[in-house]
């Protein structure tokens, strides 16, 4: 191998030279794990899963989040239509109280300018100007 360079090779057949003993030690740490012949073909290990099959499990886990969030806002409309229904209710019950303060007030309103001393002939209350 020609020196060129630190770590570099110095054609494309060095190389291609170098990922092929790479391949080569690569096979011979296979064959010895797996106790299998040079010719025999090793069985292979356990590869760790692919890209595509890990984006499939974090989208089959995100779209289980969204299902129990969208459970969670069922429940919480369910909660909120049943504390609309109280409200309502309240409301119904309160409303005659109003109603009914209002006319009190308009009685008490009404008794107060039926009941006002008539002002005398001085201008102050009390005098019946007898």
């Amino acid at each position: 191998m020609r020196e060129e360079g630190a770590g570099r090779p110095g054609s494309a057949a060095d190389l291609a030279g170098q990922f092929r003993a790479a391949a080569d030690r690569l096979m011979a740490g296979w064959t010895s794990a797996t106790g299998t012949a040079a010719g025999g073909m090793p069985s292979l290990p356990t590869l760790p899963p692919m890209p595509a099959t890990m984006s499939a499990e974090q989208l089959g886990t995100f779209l289980e989040d969204l299902a129990a969030r969208r459970g969670q806002v069922q429940a919480l409309v369910t909660q909120l239509q049943l504390f609309d229904e109280q409200l309502g209710t309240l409301e119904a019950s309160v409303r005659p109280f109003v109603e009914w303060t209002r006319s009190w007030a308009d009685l008490e309103k009404s008794m107060a300018q039926f009941w006002r001393p008539p002002s005398g002939p001085g201008g102050q209350p009390g005098s019946t100007g007898q």
